[in-house]
C-alpha cells in the first residue's frame, strides 16, 4: 500500500470544508477513495494518508484524492474535465529505442503558480507513482521541465555513453557513463538500462538536454522552481498503456492546481507500434464500459433502479448514458482499475455506502479444506523447492508476443489459446497455454541479479479444442547459469519422478525453442507428458537472456499417481 503526507489546511481549501472539520470526518470521506488517515498532527498541519489499494495511482496524491471525494461531498459530479488543446509541440522517437525503453507520453501545463509546498507535493506524487506503479522506474518514470526553455520538436533518442551534460544538482558536466557510476540516481537506477551500447536522452530542437531517462534531469531545464509557470511533463517506459495512464495522472493533478493542459504529439517510426504512428497525449477521450443494471442489482442484492445507479455513479465521477436495458459508463483514462462490470458494481456499492448495506445470513454452512488436487500440487512444490529452486508465480493472462514472437512462433500459432474479446491492455489479452514463456519473461527481467537463477512454477494453463475449453496444471523448471546443461535439468526431473513414484523415459525429438540433439519428450509409458531441453540461443536472444538455459515442463494432469494416497486430506 502507498502512504503519503498532505496538509490539513490544503485539504479543507480544496474541498471547501469549514475549518474545524474533524479528522474522523475527513477519514470517513477518504474511505470513499479507499484511503484512510494513518497519522495526524494538526499543530504541524500534517496528515499521513494510507491508500489501501495498489491499483489507484491517481489517488496517491492530495489532488487525486480530493478529486475522487468531491463527488461524495456534492461539490462536483460526473466526469472531471480531461480536455487538452493542441500545444504544437512534437516529440520524435528514435527507432532504436524499441529494444531499450520504447514508449513516451507528454503533456504541457501552463498558468501554474508554484510554491515550495506545491513543488514538494508534486515531487511526492512523482516519487510514489515512479516507485510503486512504475516498478521503481522500470515500467515508467516521470520527468518535469520548464517548457519556456525548450523548442519543438523534442528528440527522444539514443546517444553515445561519452555524451555529457550537467545533471540535476551538479555544476559540472558528466558523461552518461559517469552519471551511472557517480550520481546518486545513476547508481540507484543504472540496472534499468543496458550495460552496453548507446543510452536514452531527451533533447530539444537546439540540442538543449532535458534529461537522461529514467535516471536524472538536467540541471537547467529539469529544475522546477517557484518562478516556473509552464511545464512539460514526460513519461517514458516499457508499457505503452502505463505510460499513457501516468501522463494523464500527473497532468490531471496539475490541472487541479489551476493549470491548463495542452496535448503533445508523439511521432513514432513506421511499424514501431501496432496502432497509429502518431500518438496524442494525454488521452482526452473517456473510456467506456457497458453494464446491465440487473446484473449489478443481483450482485449487490440491493433494490436499486437504473436511475438510482446513475446518480450513484455520477457521485463516483462517471458520466452515465441510460439505454433501454443497459448503462453506458464513461470514465476517465486514469482509472486503470476498471476492467469488468463487477468493478462498476463495486463503485455503486461504495457510493451507496457499505455501512448502509444490511447484512444477510448465509444459507449454507460448509467447512473448507484443501482439495486432493491442491495438496498434490503442493507436494510437487515441496519436491522442487527441495531441489534448491525458487518458486515464482506469474499471471495466467499474458501478451500474445510472449507466447508467439519471442518463442519463435507466429501469432497464428495461438489459435488454440483463449483470447480476451475486448482487452483493456494487450499485455494481458491471452490466456497462457504453457508456463515456459512466463518463466523466461521472469528471467529476462532479472538479468541484473546474481547467477545461478533456478526457478520453477506450478500453475494452471488453459487451452481449447474446437469449442471445448480445458484447464489443467503444469509444472515447469528453468535453470540458467554459465555452465548449466541438459544433465542439470534431467537430474531434477528424475528426482521429481522418483518422489512421485512414477517411471519416465526420454525420447529424442525436435522443438523450435530447444537445441537440436539436446531435446527430448518426457514419456510416461507410451504417453507424452512433457518436454525437456536446452533453450535455443535464438530464443534466449529474443528474451535478452545471455546465459545458457535449460528447462522442462510437464502436464501434471497426465500423471495419474498425483492423487497420492498418503497425502493427509482430512
Amino acid at each position: 500500500m502507498v502512504s503519503y503526507k498532505i496538509s490539513y489546511d490544503d485539504v479543507l481549501s480544496i474541498l471547501d470544508l469549514p475549518y474545524g472539520t474533524t479528522i474522523e470526518e475527513l477519514d470517513d470521506l477518504f474511505s470513499y477513495a479507499k484511503c484512510e488517515i494513518e497519522e495526524h498532527d494538526l499543530d504541524d498541519d500534517l496528515i499521513k494518508v494510507d491508500c489501501k489499494t495498489s491499483n489507484r495511482p491517481d489517488c496517491w496524491g492530495v489532488e487525486g484524492l480530493t478529486r475522487e471525494v468531491k463527488g461524495i461531498t456534492g461539490a462536483k459530479s460526473g466526469l472531471p474535465d480531461i480536455s487538452a488543446e493542441p500545444s504544437g509541440y512534437v516529440i520524435k522517437v528514435d527507432p532504436r529505442l524499441k529494444t531499450v525503453r520504447p514508449y513516451i507520453g507528454a503533456a504541457i501545463v501552463r498558468g501554474l503558480e508554484f510554491s515550495d509546498f506545491l513543488i514538494k507535493q508534486l515531487m511526492q506524487l512523482q516519487e510514489k507513482v515512479d516507485f510503486s506503479y512504475g516498478r521503481k522506474r522500470k515500467r515508467s518514470s516521470i520527468g518535469i521541465y520548464n517548457i519556456t526553455m525548450l523548442e519543438s520538436p523534442i528528440q527522444y533518442e539514443l546517444i553515445s555513453r561519452s555524451f555529457s551534460f550537467v545533471p540535476l544538482n551538479y555544476v559540472k558536466e558528466l558523461t552518461l557513463d559517469e552519471i551511472l557510476d557517480q550520481h546518486e540516481k545513476g547508481i540507484e537506477f543504472r540496472d534499468i538500462l543496458p550495460k552496453k551500447g548507446d543510452l536514452p536522452i531527451l533533447r530539444d530542437h537546439r540540442g538543449m538536454v532535458l534529461s537522461m531517462p529514467p535516471i536524472i534531469n538536467s540541471n537547467d531545464v529539469g529544475r522546477v522552481t517557484e518562478e516556473t509557470n509552464d511545464v512539460l511533463i514526460e513519461v517514458t517506459g516499457t508499457n505503452l498503456e502505463v505510460v499513457h495512464a501516468v501522463t494523464t495522472i500527473i497532468s490531471q493533478a496539475l490541472r487541479d492546481r489551476g493549470g491548463k493542459v495542452y496535448s503533445v504529439e508523439i511521432h513514432y517510426p513506421p511499424d514501431y507500434l501496432d496502432t497509429q504512428e502518431v500518438q496524442i497525449t494525454p488521452n482526452t477521450e473517456p473510456l467506456e464500459i457497458t453494464v446491465n443494471p440487473k446484473d449489478i442489482e443481483k450482485y449487490l442484492n440491493l433494490n436499486l433502479k437504473a436511475t438510482d445507479m446513475v446518480k450513484l455513479l455520477q457521485k463516483r465521477r462517471f458520466d452515465v448514458v441510460k439505454r433501454k436495458n443497459s448503462l453506458l459508463i464513461k470514465y476517465p483514462p486514469y482509472r486503470v482499475d476498471l476492467m469488468h462490470w463487477v468493478d462498476i458494481a463495486e463503485e455503486v456499492a461504495i457510493a451507496y455506502g457499505y455501512m448502509s448495506i444490511e447484512p444477510t445470513k448465509w444459507k449454507v454452512i460448509t467447512a473448507g479444506k484443501l482439495s486432493k488436487r491442491t495438496m498434490s500440487e503442493n507436494y510437487v512444490r515441496e519436491i522442487l523447492s527441495g531441489c534448491a529452486l525458487q518458486e515464482v508465480l506469474t499471471f495466467t493472462l499474458t501478451a500474445p508476443d510472449k507466447l508467439a514472437d519471442k518463442m519463435g512462433l507466429k501469432t497464428t500459432d495461438l489459435k488454440n489459446n483463449l483470447q480476451i474479446e475486448n482487452p483493456v491492455s494487450l499485455t494481458y489479452s491471452v490466456l497462457r497455454s504453457r508456463l515456459l514463456p512466463n518463466l523466461l519473461d521472469f528471467l529476462s527481467k532479472n538479468t541484473h541479479n546474481e547467477y545461478p537463477q533456478y526457478v520453477f512454477e506450478v500453475g494452471e494453463i488453459v487451452s481449447k479444442e474446437k469449442k471445448k475449453v480445458y484447464t489443467s496444471t503444469n509444472a515447469a523448471v528453468v535453470l540458467t547459469d554459465t555452465d548449466v546443461s541438459f544433465e542439470n535439468a534431467h537430474s531434477i526431473l528424475d528426482t521429481l519422478a522418483i518422489q512421485l513414484g512414477i517411471e519416465i523415459s526420454l525420447e529424442e525429438t525436435e522443438e523450435s525453442e530447444y537445441l537440436v540433439g539436446r531435446t527430448a519428450n518426457i514419456m510416461l509409458g507410451k504417453k507424452k507428458i512433457g518436454t525437456i531441453g536446452e533453450v535455443s540461443p535464438t530464443i534466449l536472444e529474443n528474451w535478452q537472456i545471455y546465459m545458457p538455459t535449460v528447462a522442462f515442463e510437464i502436464d501434471l494432469s497426465l500423471v495419474p499417481t498425483l492423487d497420492l494416497p498418503y497425502l493427509n486430506t482430512s
